[in-house]
């Protein structure tokens, strides 16, 4: 590990360790909850299929299915969360792309045309998408924002942290060539996740950190984070990056007390209709509190439902189940970030938010 990612991992340490467990204990012992009062983008899953293993992901450890969720169930979940008072859509799988859908483009339009729809979100590698698709992007009027997930800073990067081929990475590169010269169109917002090692040449060698500079003078904000990996609630390893430049962060490095705020915000569809209690780490579901084939989604999203109503007590006395022990995006209910600070950001409580749900 290098000396600045050796600084970064002992300053979110250190953080973690020292402040957050003392505000979260007081936080409680005050009956204090920091849950997001504005409602986020409700998470849909249309496709739990990729055509990248990359190394740092679970996606090629998962046993869940790689199917796409039809578009009948697609458009009878969008009908129920809209009746709960939801207005946005987040549709980036757990582990996934958007464009492995093959109707994606119908579900796409589906919520355009939609009266009571605000918007929609995703992030995608922008591997799989055909030029025309790319130019049928920019006539959607709802599409909010699209986050491009860009792996290595070469080809020979690409290739090996994507498990990939050089045919991939080319069609990458045309993509990126074709969205750019369609910035004049662009009716969402665009910013790129760039994900590599930790030793990224400062310069641009290569034609794709060429076109990430391209990017960026059009506006694009660029997100590096190259090195640091998350490992997945515990399903990826320093072993899964051997010989890489990379670093995982380890299965104790955030505390835990109290319920995690995702499962108030982050719930998720998956392309099963499973319903599971977090969008972001839990590959197989094992957070799972219903599924929409079998019960209304209201009902799910209930306190009246034991499975969920169980999730959050066992979180709440301390009892997390594996893929939670493990997972280093936790973040506590007893919590509040200085960004809720900063900016006013309202919260309400557990009772709160089922309150608002049941109102609608």
């Amino acid at each position: 590990m290098n000396s600045k990612a050796l600084l970064r991992r002992l300053e979110k340490a250190a953080k973690c360790r020292v402040a957050a467990p003392l505000e979260m204990r007081v936080n409680q012992w005050r009956n204090r909850h920091f849950i997001p009062a504005d409602r986020a983008p409700f998470c849909i899953e249309t496709s739990s299929a990729c055509n990248l293993n990359c190394c740092f992901c679970a996606y090629g450890k998962k046993a869940t299915p790689r199917v796409s969720m039809p578009d009948a169930l697609f458009q009878d979940c969008v009908g129920q969360v809209l009746g709960m008072g939801f207005r946005e859509f987040q549709l980036t799988p757990t582990t996934g792309d958007v464009f492995m859908d093959r109707t994606v483009f119908s579900k796409f339009r589906f919520l355009d045309d939609h009266p009571e729809v605000q918007g929609y979100h995703f992030f995608t590698n922008f591997t799989v998408p055909t030029p025309k698709k790319i130019e049928e992007l920019v006539t959607l009027r709802k599409l909010r924002t699209m986050v491009i997930s860009i792996y290595g800073h070469d080809e020979a990067s690409f290739v090996t942290i994507a498990r990939s081929s050089p045919r991939i990475f080319r069609r990458l590169l045309a993509n990126l060539r074709t969205l750019r010269d369609l910035r004049s169109s662009w009716p969402f917002d665009l910013s790129v996740g760039w994900r590599s090692t930790f030793d990224v040449p400062e310069k641009a060698p290569d034609e794709l950190m060429v076109l990430i500079d391209e990017l960026r003078a059009l506006g694009v904000r660029v997100h590096p984070s190259h090195g640091l990996y998350n490992n997945w609630g515990g399903r990826i390893t320093q072993a899964d990056v051997a010989g890489l430049a990379m670093t995982v962060w380890g299965t104790d490095t955030v505390p835990k007390r109290g319920p995690c705020v995702k499962l108030f915000d982050g719930f998720q569809v998956m392309a099963t209709g499973v319903v599971n209690g977090c969008s972001c780490r839990d590959v197989d579901a094992t957070l799972r509190i219903g599924n929409v084939k079998e019960m209304p989604l209201k009902d799910i999203l209930s306190r009246n439902n034991a499975a969920y109503r169980q999730l959050i007590e066992e979180q709440e006395r301390g009892d997390f189940r594996p893929v939670c022990r493990s997972c280093d995006l936790y973040r506590s209910i007893y919590h509040q970030p200085a960004v809720y600070r900063k900016n006013q950001i309202r919260s309400q409580s557990v009772t709160e938010f089922f309150e608002r749900l049941e109102s609608c």
